[in-house]
């Protein structure tokens, strides 16, 4: 019996050094992460840029301030974390035309798997459009020798799992294909070039002990080209993240008072079992830090207020886009 207790009390006291160490894992990896912006490479400097498009008409309204907002098959792109608060299948796409006929295309989904986790899958396809080549000429200057179309392609699967109480930890694979053609070249004879690269994203999302605020944190693109246009690879746009959101009711008002029998139970915002994202009258406020490795860092911060029968009102800021034209 004396054996039984002694067995019983060493294993209660390796459990709790195991989730003391869980809950400082979380710092640790933050301080690490940070490391990160130190290693800015610079403007220009990073390959695959269509890795750098934003999906989702949610996050692109809120100031791209998505880390710590998920819930929706977006959350594949700016933190994988976020799949696992999906609460049912998910089907999204997405187009978005340009100028100069540049075409962009993205359609994701996901499925939770009972309560232990949520896989993901998406596309995403951008066409640059035609573009006249041209060649330094002797007699003219310049001149025009055939066209050249650049397209991407670019394929991700996903999983998010709870790995902790009040942690999670989301993981994507992601295979991209550049391919640029050569039409109607006369002067030399050019074959299609295709560039092909591989990269993993890695994202954490924390329930904070304060209710309904949560952070989290992401990777994204981390890897590198297996297969260079011609014989020089390119270093993948890496970026990292970090942000959160808050969630709280906002009260309406009306003239008059409603009458008793007309009256709702209240809601509870601080009840765990309660999806504020579902809730009329839910304002989420959310604030990203973004550390690009081949631009400036920036800001991101957004709102949204949600109006029932699924209609919401968003808006948000960001800075460092690294769009700057001075001399």
């Amino acid at each position: 019996m004396l054996n039984f207790r002694l067995l019983a009390s060493q294993i209660k006291k390796r459990k709790s050094r195991i989730a003391n160490i869980l809950r400082l894992a979380p710092c640790v990896f933050l301080m690490i992460c940070l490391t990160f912006p130190a290693q800015a490479r610079g403007p220009g400097t990073s390959g695959s840029t269509a890795l750098k498009i934003g999906i989702g008409a949610r996050s692109s309204s809120m100031g791209e301030a998505s880390v710590a907002v998920a819930g929706d098959v977006s959350s594949i792109y700016w933190n994988p974390a976020g799949l696992f608060q999906i609460r049912g299948s998910q089907l999204s796409a997405m187009h978005i035309g340009w100028l100069d006929d540049i075409r962009y295309g993205w359609v994701g989904y996901a499925q939770p798997l009972a309560s232990w986790g949520t896989i993901a899958a998406d596309v995403a396809y951008i066409h640059m459009g035609d573009i006249v080549r041209t060649l330094e000429s002797p007699t003219e200057g310049y001149e025009e020798n055939g066209i050249v179309t650049a397209a991407d392609v670019a394929g991700r699967v996903a999983f998010a799992s709870k790995i902790f109480r009040g942690i999670i930890v989301g993981v994507s694979l992601q295979m991209l294909q550049s391919k640029v053609d050569f039409e109607e070249v006369t002067k030399e004879r050019i074959g299609d070039k295709i560039a092909k690269s591989t990269s993993i994203g890695v994202g954490f999302l924390y329930d904070t002990p304060i209710p309904n605020l949560s952070a989290g944190c992401s990777f994204q693109n981390m890897g590198r080209q297996t297969q260079a246009f011609i014989s020089k690879k390119e270093p993948l746009p890496f970026a990292f993240r970090m942000g959160a959101a808050y969630k709280t009711l906002v009260r309406g008002w009306k003239s008059e008072p409603p009458e008793e029998e007309e009256m709702e139970e209240p809601v509870d915002p601080v009840d765990p079992e309660v999806d504020l994202d579902k809730v009329p009258g839910t304002l989420i406020a959310a604030m990203d830090l973004d550390f690009p490795a081949d631009s400036s860092p920036g800001i991101r911060m957004g709102l949204e207020y949600q109006f029932g029968s699924g209609i919401a009102v968003r808006g948000g800021y960001r800075t460092g886009t690294g769009l700057d034209f001075s001399d």
